[in-house]
């Protein structure tokens, strides 16, 4: 028999079933004695291609002009009513977008920074399908990956085999960057999690109401949930995937997401991506052992009425603001002292699958494009500099990618590499992104430079069946 773990267990018995009773002895963690020992590492997906020069403008020199010149109509000032935000640290000068005021904050607190310049190298796509799928599997130039690059790090990380939930896709579908894990859990709503939540199909919940119509596991049930440990109380894959289930969903069932209190005074926005974020918070604090996280946020496809800050119609800037404040709280809810210092111990990596063009279109909007910038955000982060500047190409029109879009001249992997080595521990990059070698880290993630190793490949980690080996 191939390997069987919990993802495998919850196909098999039909996952809402198996959390309406709780198993005897399971540890019920809701909040951790002490800061998690190990590190998280939180990616946000910008879905639709967030336009990175309006996200992060330039503000002086050269590419300013430049800028105006191509954008007339969606300029960012850099003076007056909704000027932007100047970064300290980057070179002839780039800001935030205005209504980014509290990722502003981080990053005058050194705990944000911002990297030019940034996506995948050549060749290029400009079909958000494509693209993303290629970042998310981390094989640039190939579609072809039966596994996402998270699911490579959990296969190649050596990680302990007793995790309650090694890692998490916050919404309806598996982010791509997860795909083929059998270690993820995929969860948009907490509260969901549950054979008694109204998420479940009439179906499955009316097999388990009892006698007066409530949603409850009937006695019979519940006698089935008390016996289960004692029939997988063997050492089989089966049976320890088994009880590793039950562990996990038992845990997440009691807890109350609905009636989770921020820590040190955060405030969420009560859109899906904050509540997202703040379901995040809560997990990573019970103590799971959660070790990386894919959340997205969407609404950057703006070819059409973008909007300027200048204005009282400004749709990008209403997602840039959904952005900012819910990473600024989830950064704050961490932001405990001592024991509940998290944020020395969790980063996060905003990225988006390309940029715009450099040119503003005929309707107001912009277009697909090539390069973008990154971010990173976290306690050991080294932040309030923006990274890239060495080798970003400008935004002249010689400078630009087919004379349209803004040029990668950072390999969107460098980043990532150098978290994954740095903070949480990998180096086996070779098996992480294939075919990726020449590990230079640019010095955002503070921590130890392992000797990388580029060895293995994809097909060292999984066989028939995605079977690690």
């Amino acid at each position: 028999m191939g390997s069987f773990d919990r993802r495998d267990f919850l196909k098999l018995c039909g996952a809402g079933a198996l959390t309406a009773g709780l198993v005897p002895g399971a540890r019920l963690a809701f909040a951790a004695p002490e800061a998690n020992a190990y590190d998280t590492l939180i990616v946000v997906f910008l879905r639709g291609g967030c336009d990175g020069l309006s996200l992060v403008p330039p503000t002086g020199g050269n590419d300013r002009a430049y800028y105006e010149i191509a954008r007339p109509d969606l300029t960012v000032p850099i003076s007056g009513n909704g000027a932007a935000l100047g970064l300290a640290n980057s070179g002839s000068g780039w800001g935030l977008h205005p209504r980014a005021s509290a990722l502003h904050g981080l990053y005058q607190a050194n705990k944000l920074a911002v990297v030019l310049g940034a996506g995948m190298p050549a060749p290029v796509t400009r079909s958000h399908f494509d693209a993303q799928q290629t970042m998310e599997y981390g094989t640039p130039g190939s579609t072809g990956s039966a596994t996402g690059w998270l699911t490579r790090y959990l296969t190649s990380a050596n990680l302990p085999a007793n995790i309650t939930i090694p890692a998490l896709s916050a919404g309806s579908i598996t982010a791509s960057s997860l795909i083929a894990s059998t270690e993820a859990i995929t969860m948009g709503n907490g509260n969901d999690f549950r054979i008694d939540s109204s998420a479940w199909p009439w179906n499955a919940r009316d097999r388990y109401r009892d006698d007066d119509g409530n949603i409850n596991a009937p006695a019979g049930f519940r006698g089935l949930v008390e016996v289960l440990p004692d029939l997988w109380a063997g050492d089989s894959a089966l049976e320890a995937a088994a009880r590793q289930t039950f562990d996990a969903l038992s845990i997440i069932r009691p807890m109350n997401f609905g009636a989770y209190a921020p820590g040190n005074g955060a405030s969420y926005p009560t859109d899906g991506f904050g509540n997202q974020l703040k379901m995040i918070a809560q997990i990573l604090k019970a103590d799971l052992g959660l070790r990386v996280a894919a959340i997205d946020l969407g609404g950057w496809d703006t070819h059409n009425g973008q909007g300027v800050p200048t204005s009282g119609y400004d749709p990008f800037g209403n997602t840039v603001e959904s952005l900012s404040r819910g990473l600024a709280a989830f950064y704050t809810d961490l932001d405990g002292a001592g024991a509940a210092n998290y944020t020395s111990r969790t980063s996060i990596i905003v990225m988006s699958e390309f940029g715009r063009r450099m040119r503003q279109n005929g309707s107001d909007g912009t277009d697909h494009g090539y390069g973008n910038m990154m971010m990173a955000l976290g306690g050991s982060v080294n932040g309030g500099r923006v990274y890239g500047l060495d080798v970003f190409a400008g935004l002249a029109d010689q400078a630009l990618f087919e004379g349209e879009d803004v040029m990668v001249t950072t390999d969107f992997r460098r980043v990532l590499s150098e978290a994954l080595i740095r903070r949480l521990a990998n180096p086996r990059l070779g098996r992480i992104f294939p075919g990726y070698g020449g590990y230079a880290p640019l010095g955002i993630f503070q921590g130890t430079d392992l000797p990388p190793d580029y060895g293995g490949g994809e097909d060292a980690i999984f066989r028939s069946g995605f079977e690690p080996v």
